[in-house]
């Protein structure tokens, strides 16, 4: 699926808007921006609320504050719906419950998904703080076949792969994927990975079997084998493989891995071999980064200090002197 290139924040605020109109504006762009529903609040006079959105295209990030409502989404806002969508929902400030195919309750940090096709009743008592993905039915089935098994579900902050999803998605508001540290697909491929972890994890799903494992190491050996052509993509290490696309992401999830990690980490031993060698002195950072794969000297700088702890020029030996590139 294609990635949004060119990036914005839409925002949406009750400062914007007299006092009167406050409960009713943000209402109205709550259910217009994510999926139809109603919303209420005992204190609507008092009512403060923002939310900032991004598009990235199979996902859509929202950060979300304000004070305590109520949420309902029902059979009528179902059938106003014009599409699918799963709902990834994380409460960074304060506990809240949800009815959803049963009821929830979620405690600060907590994450759930929820499926637009099946009606909820999310009451927030005290002020929020969410991260909130939304995500198309198409690209969460890339990872989770079986997402209904997981739909309704408490997700621990505390525990398992809960406990790894949650503090990445949390981080991942509209304003920092402006500048996002990797590239967008590598973020969505983190995401997706963990929550087929979850899936397996929560729904009790069978261990990795000796073939899987197989499998995943196959996979692993042809990215690392093909890891310094820039274009790489997942089509072409699954087609001489005679392997799915699909088939290749769950197969590394089971694993723990993703297509972006390891092709990430060959391509940062690619450039540390490079680095170190007396025999490259000659050439300067920026082009040893372009032939491990890397886009350029900055994304090779960020990406190496990020794994190893060291910049490039700290890793050279002492006395490297780089021609001009």
């Amino acid at each position: 699926m294609d990635w949004q290139s060119s990036l914005s924040i839409a925002r949406w605020s009750t400062a914007d808007v007299p006092a009167s109109q406050r409960f009713d504006y943000y209402a109205a762009a709550l259910s217009a921006a994510q999926t139809p529903m109603s919303v209420s609040s005992d204190h609507q006079e008092s009512f403060a609320a923002a939310m900032e959105a991004m598009d990235l295209g199979p996902l859509a990030v929202f950060h979300q504050t304000g004070s305590g409502n109520r949420a309902i989404r029902d059979q009528r806002d179902i059938e106003r719906s014009s599409e699918r969508s799963f709902h990834l929902l994380i409460n960074r400030s304060s506990g809240w419950t949800l009815s959803h195919r049963g009821p929830v309750r979620l405690g600060q940090g907590d994450a759930v998904l929820t499926d637009s096709a099946i009606g909820h009743d999310l009451n927030i008592p005290g002020h929020y703080e969410f991260v909130h993905l939304k995500m198309t039915e198409a690209w969460l089935q890339q990872w989770l076949p079986g997402a209904d098994k997981l739909v309704g579900q408490r997700i621990p902050a505390d525990a398992g792969w809960g406990r790894a999803l949650t503090s990445f998605v949390a981080q991942l508001t509209p304003q920092l994927l402006l500048e996002p540290p990797l590239p967008l697909p590598l973020i969505g491929e983190h995401v997706g990975a963990m929550l087929s972890l979850i899936g397996t994890e929560l729904g009790g799903g069978a261990s990795t079997s000796r073939a899987e494992i197989g499998l995943a190491e196959r996979i692993c050996d042809a990215i690392v084998q093909q890891c310094t052509d820039l274009s790489l993509s997942v089509e072409k290490v699954a087609t001489p493989l005679n392997i799915s696309v699909r088939t290749l992401h769950r197969s590394l999830a089971k694993c723990g891995k993703t297509f972006g990690g390891v092709l990430l980490e060959a391509r940062v031993n690619v450039a540390v071999r490079m680095l170190e060698s007396p025999l490259l002195r000659g050439l300067t950072a920026a082009e040893i980064g372009r032939r491990a794969g890397f886009v350029d000297a900055s994304h090779l700088a960020r990406v190496v200090r990020a794994r190893v702890g060291r910049t490039p020029t700290q890793i050279r030996p002492a006395g490297t002197n780089e021609r001009s590139a």
